[in-house]
């Protein structure tokens, strides 16, 4: 007697491939086959890109074969050329092959948008309690937990960023430049550059290797909103900003987050964005539906629907142009020197914003503890974020009412 499961795999293995469809999509899809896996990994895909594309692997390639092995690694290696989220851009190409640039968006808009539902759905809950004294106590333990996380996502990021001399020079410059106050995408732009220049062959590259590079700093070399828009539409153009220039991990979202909600426009509190940081990790999907949380924190539902479309549309039209110069950008050793320099770039950023938001979380013996021990259980045990957030919210509870 076969399962739910047996039949899926044996419907999918008599699936033909459509017409447009390359050689490297072994089986082919049906429209409810692709919306419905990516809909169930919106729900149940937690632990960040790198447990996200573990599951599309097995899911996509091993057990549907709509993608080769093959395929699916060059996709991986491709998105890091790409501004957006990785694990959704991921979604979006695989839709792609199976259903060209329909399927890009049935395929992302079933991942995104149950993810970013759950969020919304826990943010207003949030919103609602947050003037319990109970809240305060839970977010006074959870936030240190939250900065070990973001730490070590850091130091996991480390080796391959910084790899070899070059690439280190450009992380300590791009830290520096980022705790002297300079622009975070001065700072990733200048990163780029330095990539190019530094692993060079001293030639004129051919094709638009270096454009497709540097084209996501042209809307961020744009006038900035003045201080006083309305508030939705100063989401919509930051959102977009964001969405069209952040590279690497999802945690560089804080550092935009910091530097312009926060330091710039003074929309949030750094309290307000670790607690927009948390309700983003303790939800499915990708980290960017932390977007979700501070629209709706800021703007009610207005601002949520309008700070998710804004910072995942760009990642929708880039999927779509990659899908058809996928060859040119694996071939691009342009597109891989810029790529070195601004991983290394992003890398530096990032940790500049970690220490500046440490420094504002840990401002006690207690607050430094609970860091501690969240970095020791994520370097020692299982434990993930997810289970970590919880542990040190009622440690936080616990220390308050104790009088700690």
């Amino acid at each position: 007697m076969t399962g739910p499961e047996d039949r899926g795999e044996a419907e999918a293995a008599t699936a033909a491939p459509q017409p447009f469809q390359p050689d490297y999509a072994e089986r082919g899809a049906t429209w409810p086959e692709l919306v419905g896996l990516f809909a169930k990994l919106g729900v149940v895909a937690f632990g960040g890109p790198v447990a996200h594309i573990a599951m599309m692997d097995r899911e996509v390639v091993e057990r549907r074969r709509w993608v080769s092995r093959e395929h699916f690694l060059d996709l991986i290696a491709a998105t890091n050329l790409l501004p957006g989220p990785n694990s959704t851009q991921m979604t979006m190409h695989i839709g792609y092959v199976q259903r060209g640039n329909a399927g890009v968006w049935a395929a992302g808009m079933g991942f995104m948008l149950p993810a970013a539902a759950i969020t919304l759905a826990v943010t207003w809950a949030y919103a609602e309690l947050r003037d319990l004294d109970v809240v305060d106590a839970v977010f006074y333990g959870i936030q240190p937990v939250v900065v070990a996380v973001i730490g070590l996502a850091i130091a996991r990021l480390a080796p391959t960023a910084a790899d070899d001399a070059r690439t280190r020079g450009v992380f300590v410059a791009a830290l520096a430049l980022a705790w002297l106050g300079l622009n975070e995408l001065a700072v990733l732009a200048l990163g780029a550059l330095a990539g190019g220049v530094l692993y060079a062959a001293w030639r004129r590259p051919r094709g638009g290797g270096l454009l497709l590079g540097a084209s996501p700093w042209l809307l961020g070399a744009a006038p900035q909103p003045s201080a006083d828009p309305e508030t939705v539409g100063q989401l919509a153009w930051l959102f977009l900003k964001f969405g069209v220039t952040l590279f690497g991990s999802g945690y560089l979202l804080v550092a935009y987050l910091q530097a312009d909600l926060v330091e710039r426009y003074g929309l949030l509190s750094t309290a307000q964005l670790i607690e927009a940081v948390v309700i983003g990790e303790m939800t499915p999907g990708p980290l960017f539906t932390t977007s979700t949380a501070v629209g709706y924190l800021l703007g009610g539902l207005p601002g949520a629907v309008v700070a998710t479309l804004a910072i995942f549309t760009p990642s929708f039209l880039l999927a779509m142009l990659l899908g058809r110069i996928m060859p040119a950008v694996k071939r691009s050793a342009t597109a891989g020197k810029v790529l070195r320099g601004l991983t290394a770039a992003v890398l530096g950023v990032m940790l500049a914003v970690a220490v500046e938001i440490g420094l504002r979380v840990i401002v006690d013996v207690p607050t430094a503890l609970l860091a501690a021990a969240a970095l020791l259980a994520l370097l020692r045990t299982r434990l993930g974020a997810v289970a970590l957030i919880p542990l040190g919210g009622l440690a936080g509870y616990l220390l308050v009412a104790l009088g700690a």
